[in-house]
């Protein structure tokens, strides 16, 4: 009983002693000229080979020239660049250069979650520098989208990068929908002062790009960076035009962070745009995977892009999963 009681006392210490969520600051240098973005992306993927699945590696979808339009596409957390594929060509069709970078330790060979145990905010906020950075090269005006830990990088490129015209955060994984509101920073602390545990799950064979299970110090890592953000909401973004997308149906992740992050961004005479998809769509957290089961590409995609354009969204139809 005795050492029960010491081993509860020492997770409830861990956990109530705060971690460090500061802000973290850009340190932007981008690139000028469109061949030398090229060659940046070039140098990227080299380092990619032999270390990244074979539906991992980042993806770039230009038009041999800069562009007026580029936008950088950001995965989520467990998946890879070709999370974006279908949807960064379609913006490649409508005249974008497009990037999907991948980030810090996803998309490794092997495709096991360990690889994220390793995973850290400066590294998020490292990656969100240099994909907007290569980005300057390839296009006249500069877009950001991401998805849930994406998402947390689309909004601290919201909050920090000036040169960025318009953002649009999905989903971001701020904070985790199954912990009480009470619990998110304790459980946030502890992951990050015990050791990682990765939980495995079992593959799925039409999702090869993906790793499937936890990592505690990664999930732990992401909720820092977002953490982040959420401290940086002081100052006024560096983005004038952010649009927020809430999935009614999304049970992986709490809405209320960034609602608060977009209530704070207008109150700064930001642009701010709040769109949901309805709950009769019954989509998964992960809108955007083709392969992802209960997806819908044909009702996201072009909703997406019309929030992007500054065009009527149109969302017709539920269904049932």
């Amino acid at each position: 009983m005795i050492v029960a009681l010491v081993v509860l006392g020492v997770i409830a210490g861990l956990a109530a002693i705060p971690i460090d969520t500061r802000p973290l600051r850009s340190n932007p240098h981008p690139i000028v000229a469109y061949v030398d973005a090229v060659a940046a992306f070039d140098s990227l993927r080299a380092d990619e080979d032999g270390r990244v699945m074979p539906d991992g590696a980042s993806l770039m979808f230009v038009h041999g020239r800069r562009m007026p339009r580029a936008i950088v596409l950001i995965h989520g957390l467990t998946n890879s660049p070709r999370q974006f594929r279908e949807l960064a060509q379609q913006f490649h069709e409508r005249g974008y250069n497009v990037i999907v970078p991948r980030l810090p330790q996803h998309g490794l060979e092997p495709a096991t979650i360990s690889h994220l145990k390793t995973l850290t905010a400066e590294k998020y906020r490292d990656y969100a520098d240099q994909a907007i950075d290569l980005a300057q090269g390839l296009g006249d005006t500069v877009f950001a989208i991401g998805l849930s830990a994406g998402g947390n990088v689309a909004a601290w490129i919201a909050q920090h990068r000036p040169d960025v015209a318009r953002v649009i955060i999905i989903a971001p994984a701020i904070t985790v929908a199954r912990i009480p509101g009470l619990l998110d920073a304790p459980a946030m602390n502890l992951m990050e002062r015990v050791p990682n545990i990765s939980i495995h799950q079992r593959p799925d064979s039409g999702r090869g790009h993906a790793y499937f299970g936890t990592s505690t110090r990664g999930l732990g890592e992401t909720l820092r960076f977002g953490a982040t953000v959420m401290a940086a909401d002081r100052d006024p973004p560096a983005v004038r035009d952010i649009t927020v997308v809430i999935n009614d149906n999304d049970h992986t992740v709490d809405e209320e962070p960034v609602l608060h992050l977009a209530d704070a961004w207008q109150r700064d005479g930001v642009v701010t745009t709040t769109y949901r998809f309805d709950r009769r769509l019954k989509l998964p957290h992960d809108v955007i995977d083709v392969t992802q089961r209960c997806g819908l590409p044909a009702v996201v995609y072009p909703a997406l892009i019309a929030l992007l354009e500054k065009q009527l969204v149109v969302v017709d139809g539920a269904r049932r999963c």
